[in-house]
């Protein structure tokens, strides 16, 4: 990595096909109708269901919206795990402050988006917590990035 700080650490290519993917896939996930959204959920709590019986005991309704939510967290997490990585490749703008806010902007945009699928709308909530994923991927790689330059130096 010539022009990022951090020596070792995984290439280029990487934290762009973390940033790009979560991307895509949001833009996808939010242009389907509300009908195909739900009904997506629905067969991944089926599945989750199939192979955890224990879950079965809980309302399905519940377990709907907890997917749905850990989605949306789980997408904008590995966002801002790429997001950081390519921060490291900038020295304009302070990194961590600089991917939350790209992320937060981005959930916006997503929510904007969704407004127009059919009987789908805007949450702020959404936002919140694809912000709150955006944050934790970019605390664990900027942790990773911590505990490989503090390796470097100790071996150094």
């Amino acid at each position: 990595m010539k022009n990022s700080p951090i020596r070792n650490a995984p290439p280029l290519w990487l934290w762009v096909t973390l940033t790009a993917l979560p991307l895509v896939l949001t833009f996808g996930f939010s242009s389907q109708d509300a009908e195909t959204s739900g009904s997506l959920s629905l067969m991944i709590v089926k599945w989750l269901v199939s192979v955890f019986p224990p879950l079965s005991a809980l309302d399905a309704e519940f377990l709907h919206v907890v997917v749905r939510k850990l989605a949306h967290f789980t997408l904008y997490f590995v966002l801002g795990c790429g997001l950081r990585g390519l921060s490291t490749y900038q020295r304009r703008f302070p990194a961590v402050p600089g991917v939350i806010a790209s992320g937060a902007f981005f959930a916006a945009l997503d929510e904007f988006h969704q407004h127009f699928s059919a009987g789908r709308a805007p949450s702020v909530f959404d936002v919140a917590l694809d912000t709150c994923g955006v944050a934790a991927g970019c605390a664990l790689i900027s942790l990773l990035f911590l505990l490989l330059t503090r390796r470097r130096a100790a071996s150094a």
